[in-house]
């Protein structure tokens, strides 16, 4: 019996039978669900064989699953979680043909979450990326930031229009160049929650990058890194902060150091912006406390000043257009214009309160989840969820949470954790991510990992094997097992995207795109002067730099990924 090995860009070789088969690409681990669907409905005997040796060790019998409607496909279910054993293997279905290879192991997603972490140090602004620790994707240094103008939207007493502060570091946003404090916040809060689910493993982890040889963890000196930008947006006269860093329109294919020189502003303190570095720096005086203890407290400090700003303007919101009817130049880039806040207020008074366990915080957030608001899947739009994972992760240490305020939380985590468990189990791709046309968003992958991770903290705080399967789905979905054949992870499996949305990866000189960036994935939005392989939303994925809303890499999809990764692995 044949098969075939695909690594890097040999996918354009993909056989008609590997093609038909969506499995992790990834592979498995050695107790967990592994899964395979294959196009139509099938019954009989499938084959689980050896690589090394082509032997049958291991068969089954197919599971027809029915319509799956995000697809417009009929498929079955080939379940081989039975088989535990280590090494390469590959499926065979009679009538179909082989899989491409996969491997069982508990180190399966070693490289897998190396690589998602790591591709915020190539995320650095401000900062050279060394042969040494970025191999091929090397670079200089670009944006210093060192010389950030005030734009007029932001001017004060203190700082007028055009006067001269410095903002360098953090991480640029996406296939960008700019800096945005909305985004950046989910992002870094999400990072430090996949350390504080599972510290062991991060304790451990190394990705060879400069910080590697000091006692801190890898992911923590990441974190750092950003959250000392984020600091320097703070003003210091009053607490309120920029909405972002930014150059007055997107710049074009060039590599950092070589985009040609424009003004970088800092752009109109807001209450978003100001609530969301309330939130994130509140967690960071946590759990950053034991490696950076001064840094801790200087965290914490600035949450404090950015929650009486918030409180004293609670609409001032990001408007870009009336901003640009008012003042030069136009700012014409990402807007993160989010003006429903109550629940950033809920998010950042819960940080607040799990940090310094003032009772006023506590009693803001009392205020929001005690009542009807929907507190759904997190988005840099939609935070009230972050709030909710903070104080359950730390219920035991929060001396005047009372039993009724861990009932409500618990109910509005499980309300959404237990929908999508019943989309998993209903599913004809037996995944809970992609049953709904509303998971097709643009950045429809940074859903899929987000519902993972709403999942695993359901199991955390469950012990229900339902939620943890759940998040796996989705996993098995961003790695490979989804309508559109790729694992959505570049530099990983043995189909996955080669043009991402990513100016470095566009400019560099170098064939292969920056390992570890989580594109888009199937979208199901229009764009002018693009043609789609299907209507069906499941398989509207376009691997092309331009298409954007398919292929578009950004730091808070990454976040969620790294997390599911190691909340799955968690259970090892």
């Amino acid at each position: 019996m044949g098969f075939l090995l695909f690594t890097g860009s040999s996918w354009a070789q993909e056989s008609e039978a590997a093609s038909r088969i969506y499995l992790n690409q990834v592979g498995y681990l050695l107790t967990g669900k592994k899964i395979a669907c294959i196009q139509g409905e099938k019954e009989g005997e499938f084959y689980v064989r050896r690589v090394d040796n082509d032997q049958t060790v291991y068969t089954g019998y197919l599971k027809k699953s029915g319509h799956w409607k995000s697809s417009g496909e009929d498929l079955s279910i080939v379940d081989f979680s039975k088989f535990q054993t280590e090494g390469e293997f590959f499926l065979d279905i009679p009538g179909i043909g082989s899989s491409s290879i996969f491997t069982i192991s508990n180190q399966s997603y070693t490289e897998v979450i190396d690589a998602s972490a790591k591709a915020y140090y190539y995320w650095r602004s401000s900062y050279p990326i060394k042969e040494e620790f970025g191999g091929k994707w090397h670079r200089p240094a670009g944006h210093p930031d060192t010389s950030v103008f005030v734009h007029p939207s932001a001017a004060s007493v203190t700082r007028p229009s055009d006067a001269v502060i410095s903002s360098p570091g953090g991480w640029y946003d996406a296939g960008d160049y700019n800096k945005y404090i909305v985004n950046s916040g989910i992002s870094t809060y999400t990072l430090m929650a996949a350390y504080e689910f599972n510290s062991e493993l991060f304790d451990s982890l190394k990705w060879d990058i400069p910080e590697s040889e000091d006692l801190i963890p890898d992911l923590l000196n990441e974190v750092y890194y950003n959250l000392k930008w984020m600091l320097s947006m703070q003003a210091p006269h009053d607490g309120g902060v920029y909405h972002k860093l930014t150059t007055a329109n997107f710049g074009g294919e060039s590599m950092p150091h070589e985009v040609r020189p424009a003004k970088r502003y800092v752009v109109q303190k807001t209450t978003g912006a100001t609530l969301n570095f309330a939130a994130v720096m509140a967690a960071g005086s946590r759990i950053l406390k034991k490696y950076y203890p001064e840094f801790a407290n200087q965290c914490l400090e600035a949450s404090e000043r950015a929650w009486v700003w918030a409180r004293e303007n609670p609409s001032a919101f990001y408007k870009q257009e009336e901003l640009n009817k008012k003042f030069d130049p136009d700012i014409n880039t990402g807007a993160y214009n989010n003006q429903k806040l109550k629940d950033e207020f809920a998010w950042a008074a819960s940080e607040l309160y799990v940090a310094n366990q003032k009772k006023k915080y506590l009693n803001h957030w009392r205020s929001y989840y005690g009542t009807a608001h929907h507190v759904g899947v997190p988005s840099w739009g939609n935070t009230a969820m972050l709030g909710v994972y903070t104080i359950l992760r730390n219920r035991k240490s929060l001396a005047d949470l009372s039993p009724d305020d861990i009932q409500i939380l618990k109910k509005q985590l499980l309300k959404e954790a237990d929908a999508l468990s019943n989309s998993y189990v209903k599913s004809p791709n037996l995944t809970a991510f992609g049953n709904k046309a509303s998971d097709y968003k643009w950045g429809s992958n940074a859903i899929a990992a987000n519902q993972g991770m709403l999942l695993l903290h359901a199991w955390e705080l469950t012990g229900k094997q339902i939620y943890y399967e759940g998040a796996q789905s989705n996993l098995d979905y961003i790695l490979g097992r989804n309508a559109t054949g790729f694992c959505f992870v570049t530099g990983i499996g043995h189909k996955n995207p080669l043009n991402p949305h990513h100016r470095i990866s566009a400019a560099d000189g170098v064939e292969a795109p920056v390992p570890g960036l989580l594109v888009g994935g199937a979208c199901s939005m229009s764009l002018p002067n693009f043609t789609f392989p299907s209507e069906k939303p499941a398989k509207r994925y376009l691997d092309e730099y331009s298409c954007y809303v398919t292929n578009e890499v950004a730091i808070n999809w990454n976040a969620p990924l790294v997390f599911l990764i190691s909340g799955i692995i968690y259970d090892q």
